[in-house]
C-alpha cells in the first residue's frame, strides 16, 4: 500500500490544528487577562478572547464527536469494503494525531488546564 503525503497531512491536520487552537488560546488568554483565569467561565473576557475561546472549544467538540461516532463507523465500513481497506491507515493516523494532541495538551500551565476542563 502506498501512502500519499496529502493523505497523511489531511489525516493529521485536525489533531495539529486542535493543538494550535489550544496553545494559541492559552497565550491569548494570558496576554489579554494579564494572568490565568481565576474562575470558571468567560466572565470579563474581551470580545476577541471570547471569539477565540468559542472557536477553539467548538473545534474540540466537533473533533470529539467525529472521533466517537463517525470514526468507528468509517473504520467498520473500510474493513467491510475491500477496495477501501487502504484508507484504514489514514483513519488510524487521524486517531493517533488526536491522542498525541491530548497528550501534548497536558504540558499547558495548570491554571489554564483547570479552566479548559471546566
Amino acid at each position: 500500500m502506498k501512502v500519499s503525503r496529502t493523505g497523511i497531512f489531511v489525516s493529521a491536520a485536525p489533531g495539529l490544528l486542535a493543538l494550535v487552537f489550544f496553545y494559541t488560546l492559552a497565550i491569548h488568554m494570558h496576554w489579554s487577562l494579564g494572568a490565568w483565569p481565576s474562575g470558571i467561565g468567560e466572565n470579563g473576557f474581551p470580545p476577541a478572547l471570547l471569539i477565540h475561546a468559542n472557536v477553539a472549544t467548538t473545534f474540540f467538540w466537533v473533533a470529539i464527536l467525529v472521533s466517537l461516532f463517525i470514526l468507528p463507523v468509517a473504520l467498520g465500513v473500510c474493513l467491510l469494503v475491500s477496495n477501501w481497506r487502504h484508507l484504514i491507515a489514514y483513519l488510524l493516523l487521524y486517531a493517533l494525531a488526536g491522542v498525541v494532541c491530548v497528550a501534548c495538551m497536558q504540558f499547558a500551565p495548570k491554571p489554564f488546564l483547570n479552566w479548559w476542563m471546566d
